[in-house]
């Protein structure tokens, strides 16, 4: 015999009586017996089954625990009305109504200073997502709902699951999972807004800061390929797919950033047996690079990329062989600017920890998948968003090298004749770029 709740008892109860109520009332209207008092009992049971089916609890008992406002004693200390029976937590009104967490602590805990947090709470407390209401029951403020994302997106393994988000703010496992959708939400449609490929006028300028910094003209990006690890196996027939270099299930994802480690294109949802490379090859700087980068421009990375006209990689080393002095030199020279690509990840997924083992299953079911990409997403607009703020200077878990010290930018050419400022020939081998800019560092810089 299946078990029913008191509430789903109850209700049985009164449907059963409205469905006899009902068959009376049809007898009546057939017979043409007007009966008002009968008519008020029934419209009377039609409203009691309504109200009842749009609660959530009818028979909770007076001494029914409720959750303390952990919100408020993290933003504002709370105040200090907890002596007369409200909500608030025992521990969040301190003298003063002091924030019950230091700077340094809600740095810790939500992942950004609390200027950061009132600027993002600001872009996205307008979001309609926040302003439907569900039963007539008003939203919790954003405030709140952003500190369960944050929470959420800033703990790695176990410590990112509802049952601990339960503990932490005193509310519903149900609750958790929809303020989290619903900043996802409210983030990712600030997509196109943070994460842009930077236009004709804005390449320029990156390109000569790049120049000025670091001694290689025109370039306008940091390429870089890295893998999210997945906490179980994909549950798809495709599951050894997953199965990357470097973790048992992995996704493979690509982040091209700019100097200031702000990503400007990335692309993520292969699994982590693909090869960098493979990944790159479905980006839209690959497929379109007319539209991406002027004739001259391009971006750098590892090894593990192809040549091309706007794309330098660093010479690969092949097994039992050794580079000759120009390639060690040049590699080491391009480490200097392909580091910055491994800070910007090393920042992504030291602020943002569930990166380091995403606890989301995949299935058959895209949905499941698109998930996972959806809160990515919104991890990446953060960080944008932090970037943009000045927050990396208050990052502890990132070593910043200066690259400040490198050669006289003057010294690099900007003639119009000069081979780095023409356009490569449709029939000219691949590597061609790379070769322009080692005959350019043994010029200028290697003596």
């Amino acid at each position: 015999m299946p078990r029913f709740s008191k509430k789903h008892q109850y209700l049985r109860g009164l449907r059963k009586i409205l469905k006899g109520r009902i068959l009376r009332r049809a007898i009546r209207i057939e017979d043409d017996d007007d009966d008002s008092f009968e008519d008020s009992s029934d419209l009377y049971f039609a409203a009691k089954v309504k109200k009842v089916e749009s609660r959530r609890y009818i028979f909770r008992k007076a001494s029914y625990r409720k959750g303390c406002d952990r919100f408020s004693a993290d933003l504002d200390g709370g105040d200090d009305s907890s002596e007369s029976g409200d909500d608030s937590c025992s521990d969040g009104g301190k003298a003063e109504n002091l924030p019950w967490l230091t700077d340094e602590e809600f740095l810790q805990k939500y992942r950004m200073s609390r200027q950061s947090f009132d600027r993002v709470l600001k872009e996205i407390e307008q979001h309609p997502v926040f302003q439907s209401t569900s039963n007539g029951r008003k939203q919790a403020p954003v405030s709140h709902q952003l500190m369960v994302f944050l929470k959420y997106v800033g703990t790695e393994g176990n410590g990112a699951s509802n049952a601990n988000q339960r503990h932490t703010f005193s509310i519903g496992y149900g609750t958790a999972t929809t303020y989290r959708n619903r900043v996802t939400r409210a983030l990712c449609s600030l997509r196109d807004r943070y994460i842009q490929w930077p236009d004709a006028e804005e390449r320029q300028q990156i390109a000569r800061e790049i120049h000025m910094l670091y001694g290689f003209p025109h370039c306008v990006a940091i390429a870089d390929g890295t893998l999210f690890p997945l906490a179980t196996e994909p549950q798809t027939e495709d599951s050894p797919d997953y199965n990357g270099r470097k973790h048992a299930f992995s996704l493979s994802t690509m982040i091209v950033c700019d100097h200031r480690r702000k990503i400007r294109y990335y692309l993520a949802g292969y699994p982590g047996s693909a090869h960098d490379n493979r990944v790159f090859k479905g980006t839209e700087l690959k497929k379109e690079p007319h539209s991406h980068f002027a004739h001259n421009q391009y971006l750098v990375g590892d090894s593990a990329f192809e040549n091309d006209w706007f794309v330098v990689p660093a010479f690969k080393k092949l097994p039992n062989m050794s580079l000759d002095r120009d390639e060690e030199q040049f590699n080491t020279k391009l480490s200097q600017l392909r580091i910055i690509s491994e800070h910007c990840i090393g920042m992504l997924k030291g602020r943002f920890p569930w990166l380091r083992q995403i606890r989301l299953l995949i299935k058959e079911d895209v949905r499941y998948l698109r998930k996972i990409l959806f809160l990515i997403d919104a991890t990446v607009v953060l960080h944008n968003m932090l970037v943009e703020f000045g927050e990396e200077e208050q990052e502890d878990w990132i070593d910043f090298d200066d690259f400040s010290d490198m050669d006289d930018w003057a010294r690099a050419p900007y003639e119009e004749d000069d081979e780095l400022n023409l356009p490569i020939p449709e029939n000219a081998p691949k590597y061609t770029r790379r070769l322009q800019l080692l005959h350019y560092f043994k010029e200028f810089f290697w003596i």
